[in-house]
């Protein structure tokens, strides 16, 4: 599903070099349900952007699907991106304006699908997470689990290949976020690839493999503590 190798990624801020990606190499197979952990400004979330194809490295081999995409335009890049990963954020991303099953419509109208297509899949993402009773509500109807739940399936609608987490509890509380974590649970279960990105350790301990992201190195800590690659 995912291979990496040698990933660097710069950034130059008041005239100093930070190496957001320091030759980071990481390997995903289809079905894994990984997480990466590691505190803020330690990488992952710059490692999530080059995943998720929202940034590109500067160095190092990216193949996703079998196909290798670093030299990808950004076209290209916008069509992996709509067609093959499914984004979950912490801030849900949800349009204000349009009602749950609008917005997890919205992925769907993109990738052009025929109408009644895009509502059959509405219908069935957000049966599977619980919401088949709250498609006419906006936003500002529902609490931030039901939000994060919506989002999670307007990931699932569009049926991607590597589904993409960016801290899906962190604007929830302890109960919700259980909750959410439940769902990503059966989610796996079900054969969906998960790659998610947390600061939580009782989060990430939920995955298959936790990796650690530190001053843009990317180890695996196994139980006898010596760090590997990933």
């Amino acid at each position: 599903m995912i291979e990496m190798k040698d990933i660097v990624k710069d950034y130059v801020m008041g005239g100093e070099t930070i190496h957001a990606l320091n030759h980071v190499s990481l390997r995903v197979e289809d079905g894994e349900y990984v997480a990466i952990i590691g505190p803020s400004g330690s990488g992952k979330s710059t490692l999530m952007n080059v995943i998720g194809c929202l940034d590109t490295s500067d160095s190092g081999t990216y193949i996703l699907n079998g196909k290798p995409i670093g030299k990808y335009r950004e076209r290209q890049l916008a069509r992996v991106r709509n067609r093959h990963i499914g984004f979950i954020f912490q801030g849900f991303n949800l349009l204000p304006k349009l009602t749950c099953a609008e917005n997890v419509e919205l992925p769907l109208i993109y990738q052009k699908l025929p109408r009644g297509e895009r509502r059959r899949r509405v219908k069935e993402a957000l049966m599977e997470v619980g919401l088949g009773e709250r498609m006419r509500h906006r936003p500002n109807q529902m609490s931030g689990g039901q939000q994060q739940r919506c989002a999670i399936a307007r990931a699932l609608a569009a049926r991607p290949s590597l589904i993409l987490a960016d801290e899906p509890t962190g604007n929830l509380d302890k109960k919700t976020g259980n909750e959410i974590m439940a769902l990503f649970d059966r989610l796996h279960e079900e054969g969906n690839t998960i790659v998610l990105i947390t600061h939580d350790p009782g989060v990430a301990a939920r995955a298959q493999r936790v990796l650690r992201m530190d001053d843009g190195c990317l180890t695996a800590q196994p139980a006898g503590g010596r760090e590997e690659d990933a």
